[in-house]
Formats: structure tokens, sequence, C-alpha cells
């Protein structure tokens, strides 16, 4: 069967997996090698359109560092996930939980493209700021409004929380539909 996407579809596609497969807690290799690959597309597309404007970019200039050093710093884990010719015995150490605020940055770029945010994202955007409430503000509207669909999710472990995540996700699912650009079969 042939594929046949645009960058932005392709990016879509590969963030709705991503979302699916973090909140099913599997590999969160498998996760992040699926969302760097399409937050990268996503905040080069931004870029594209308006030089400097993705989030990416004001990641990078708040960070303090360099240009150059900032994005070795972001791109680091996927760069190991993806390349081996120059350190062929290297060893991965990360947090799996940045794979959460990726997700976000990855909704959020997707948002500035103008692109419909598939149920998945909208799910997950709701669930990152309960999650995380200190990231934007507790006390902002989006903020309390997450967190009632969240209640006391920051007393919950993150088994809990990815638990719940994927509770609402099915939930979200079944009441407004899945606009995936791609129909997909369910995970075994």
């Amino acid at each position: 069967m042939q594929v046949t996407c645009t960058k932005f579809e392709a990016a879509s596609r590969q963030l709705n997996e991503a979302i699916s497969l973090f909140f099913a807690d599997h590999d969160p290799l498998a996760v992040r090698t699926l969302v760097a690959a399409s937050h990268g597309l996503l905040a080069d597309l931004v870029e594209h359109k308006q030089p400097d404007g993705s989030w990416r970019s004001h990641l990078v200039e708040s960070s303090g560092l360099s240009r150059k050093e900032a994005l070795a710093a972001i791109n680091s884990v996927q760069n190991f996930l993806k390349h081996a010719d120059r350190d062929p015995n290297a060893h991965l150490n990360f947090d799996e939980e940045e794979n959460d605020h990726i997700i976000f940055i990855a909704t959020l770029e997707c948002g500035e493209l103008g692109g419909p945010l598939t149920t998945a994202m909208q799910a997950f955007q709701v669930w990152y700021l309960a999650s995380y409430p200190d990231k934007i503000g507790a006390e902002t509207v989006l903020v309390k409004k997450s967190r009632s669909a969240f209640p006391g999710m920051d007393k919950l472990a993150r088994e809990e929380r990815l638990d719940a995540g994927l509770n609402f996700l099915a939930s979200a699912i079944t009441k407004y539909g899945d606009s995936s650009i791609r129909k997909k079969k369910p995970l075994a």
C-alpha cells in the first residue's frame, strides 16, 4: 500500500501515535522517537511560516545557551536514538517525564500551524495542564478547567496519572470521535 501525506499530516500522525503509546505506558524510547520526529517537523513548519516563531525557538532563546548548545540539549535523546556512527558504545539516561513536556510542546506547535488538534492531542493538553499546573500557572482558567477533569492529579503516582489519561482519552474518543488523520487499529 502506497503512503502519501504532507509533512503536517506525517507529523500529526506521529504525534497521535506517540500520545496513544504514551497513555498506554508503552516503551518511552518508542514514544520519544515518534514525538521527537513529530516535534521536529512541526517546529520546522512553524519556522518556515514565521522565522523563530516556534515554541522550540522560544525554548532556545530562553535557555541562556547558544543556539547550538540549546539545540544539542533539546535533541540529545533523539540523536542518541537515531545515530550510532560517532558513539556506538554510548549509553542513554533520560527521565521519561521529558516525553510529557515534548508532547505538550508538539501539540502547541500543531496549534500554531492552525491545523486541527486531534481528540488525542486535545485530551493530552488537558491531562498535561492538570499534571503540571505550575508550568503555565495553577490559577489560570485553562489549568483550573483541566484540574476539574482530573481532581487530585497532583497526588497520583505516575502510573495512576497515565491510567487516568488513558481513560480520559478513551472517553473523549467515545464522546467526540477519533479525529486522527488516519484511522487506526486498536493497540493489542
